[in-house]
């Protein structure tokens, strides 16, 4: 069966009613994207009655509110997440003119029991480091055998900023520094005695090191002339440490260092 369209010719009924199915099919979507928005509406509507009162004001406030929990949240985890990476027993006090000092000098030894440099006791007062004033050091180590040139270093170096700990690049020989022989970096001549205060403590200043049991019981150190040598990136904080000391590829000593820096 076709029916007759004037001067556009004739359709065949299938046809009609193939284009009569995709209309009715349009206008049903259309009608439940509607009702879809209606319910949209309505469920806001209840919301805003049940939770705010009706009033929109309040539940931009109550999104605000919303919005900076979780922040403060986010905040928070990163705080929990630095402090599980600073070492153990960090202490914060407030001194007797209200500022906040930090003490957690503590040292680790990351070799094994097997290393040549055994360090069995090391202790820096006062804590924080003061810099410009005098330190005192209980020191308590064993080398089992005697070094010469050429000892190779690795360090690493980071710095507490915020809620990380930031790795100092090696600059001007400082910082995270791979050194080839660190007994070419000993800045006293090797005919001249060794200045104070190594020979009050019996301590060696310079290549060979000798095998020996090194002790040093409450040694006072003055180093304030120290501060005019050190880089621009030293400046108080919080500092982490950690260096391995190899001789013809074989490890000497491995240990790591937290330490706070004040001047």
């Amino acid at each position: 069966m076709k029916i007759q369209f004037g001067d556009k010719g004739e359709v065949s009924w299938d046809v009609l009613l193939k284009v009569l199915e995709e209309e009715q099919l349009y206008q049903q979507q259309q009608q439940q994207q509607e009702h879809r928005k209606d319910d949209c509406r309505s469920h806001l509507r209840s919301l805003l009655r049940k939770c705010c009162g009706g009033s929109w004001l309040t539940l931009v406030l109550l999104v605000i509110v919303v919005i900076l929990s979780q922040a403060w949240l986010v905040f928070y985890l990163l705080s929990c997440w630095s402090s599980f990476y600073t070492p153990a027993g960090h202490v914060v006090f407030a001194d007797s003119q209200g500022n906040l000092r930090h003490i957690h000098f503590s040292w680790s030894n990351c070799g094994s029991a097997s290393d040549p440099v055994q360090l069995m006791k090391l202790n820096v007062s006062p804590d924080p480091v003061m810099l410009e004033g005098n330190i005192t050091l209980d020191l308590n180590s064993f080398i089992a055998q005697s070094f010469d040139a050429p000892i190779s270093v690795d360090v690493k170096v980071e710095r507490h900023i915020g809620w990380f700990w930031v790795e100092i690049p090696c600059l001007d020989g400082l910082g995270s520094c791979h050194y080839k022989d660190v007994c070419e970096l000993v800045p006293f001549p090797p005919d001249e005695p060794c200045p104070d205060p190594f020979p009050r403590f019996k301590l060696p200043c310079r290549c060979p090191v000798s095998k020996g049991h090194y002790i040093v019981n409450n040694g006072v150190f003055s180093i304030p002339e120290i501060v005019d040598l050190l880089p621009a990136w030293l400046v108080s904080g919080d500092y982490y440490a950690h260096g391995i000391a190899h001789k013809d590829g074989k490890r000497l000593g491995c240990y790591k260092v937290y330490a706070s820096v004040s001047y």
